[in-house]
């Protein structure tokens, strides 16, 4: 069976792969209409998008989705294989489905209390049809079985702005309607969750909402927004506690996880400790606090190590792989964490001591 980490060559860019940074925009297909940009490139990802709700419907790969209160409504684009719409009789039950992390080589600035992007490596456009060539490797590996990548808020063609809306409970809210979409437009039953970096905190965030998914892999996510942000000086930004009230902290969310409740049966939260972009402290609280409340949290260490990114050094934080590796494992029904470089991270007691791997 295929190895997820060795056919993810095109989509490690759906989840921080390295890249020069800038605006420079490349051809990823023709603008859907209906859409003011493309945020599949670098200048769609910074400028954001709209989208009419007929313009959505027409897509194949489109859903359009409200959130809760129904004021605001996106369109989230998606790539899929395994699965058939409509589903019927024969409509799978677990379905794998990916939330990638934030675009690759990006960097955000604070205007205001308003977060902007100055720019996004390279490597974030990727073409819609490399999306779907990853989707079928990846339901390959998991043996024919559903796999979705879903594209968040203003990225990887999505409509939306993704800087306003990452962190954020709208964000998690729009991602939360787009399963329940994707269930009904195809008979899938239940969901094996992939989050990565920003992706793992909606995940997350979605275990307090749901009761499909059956297993739910959180790797290097900043499960913990507040020790994500505060600064080497131990305070927090002004941007911070401006928008405090409008993120999604996972923290706030993990006493809702109702444990054994028809929701996930496993979660296994991985990164590496090395990681320079998300401190293990900001996803190991988050692991600890979701034992306290009774769940099947399985704590392990990845190898994050991962080339410089523009002369900097390694951030060690790309465990994408190892994460679907886990999730596809899941899936099918074999043991969790599976990969050969993870190790349980647990001391006796349940403790977060991590052990690295070499």
């Amino acid at each position: 069976m295929p190895r997820p980490a060795t056919l993810l060559a095109s989509f490690l860019a759906f989840g921080g792969c390295a890249g020069e940074t800038g605006l420079r925009t490349a051809s990823t297909g023709p603008l859907a209409p209906g859409f003011t940009a493309d945020t599949a490139t670098r200048a769609g990802l910074a400028s954001g998008a709209k989208a009419s709700e007929a313009a959505c419907r027409a897509l194949p790969d489109g859903l359009w989705v409200r959130t809760r209160d129904g004021w605001r409504g996106e369109c989230l684009r998606y790539a899929a294989a395994g699965a058939v719409r409509g589903g019927g009789a024969k409509a799978p039950r677990l379905a794998v489905l990916h939330i990638p992390g934030d675009a690759s080589g990006v960097a955000y600035r604070f205007a205001g209390g308003a977060p902007q992007i100055e720019g996004a490596g390279e490597s974030y456009e990727v073409p819609a049809a490399a999306r779907r060539a990853a989707a079928e490797a990846l339901s390959e590996a998991a043996g024919g079985r559903p796999v979705f990548l879903i594209g968040r808020p203003g990225m990887h063609g999505s409509s939306g702005d993704h800087a306003r809306d990452r962190h954020t409970a709208a964000e998690v809210e729009l991602v939360d309607a787009a399963l329940t979409e994707l269930r009904r437009r195809y008979g899938v039953r239940a969901f094996v969750l992939s989050g990565f970096s920003s992706g793992g905190a909606i995940a997350a965030n979605l275990l307090a909402r749901r009761t499909d998914i059956a297993c739910a892999v959180l790797a290097s996510a900043p499960l913990d927004l507040a020790a994500f942000y505060r600064g080497a000086d131990g305070g927090l930004p002004d941007h911070y506690l401006m928008r405090a009230a409008a993120l999604a902290d996972p923290m706030r969310s993990v006493g809702s996880i109702e444990p054994g409740g028809g929701g996930a049966t496993t979660v296994v939260v991985l990164g590496d400790r090395r990681d320079r972009k998300v401190p293990a402290a900001s996803w190991r609280a988050w692991a600890d606090a979701a034992r306290g409340a009774g769940l099947d949290v399985r704590a392990v260490e990845a190898s994050g190590f991962d080339p410089a990114e523009g002369g900097a050094a390694a951030s060690f934080h790309r465990t994408s792989g190892a994460g679907l590796e886990a999730a596809v494992a899941c899936a099918n029904g074999e043991p969790v964490p599976a990969p050969p470089r993870l190790a349980t991270a647990e001391a006796p007691g349940g403790s977060a001591a991590l052990r690295g791997i070499e």
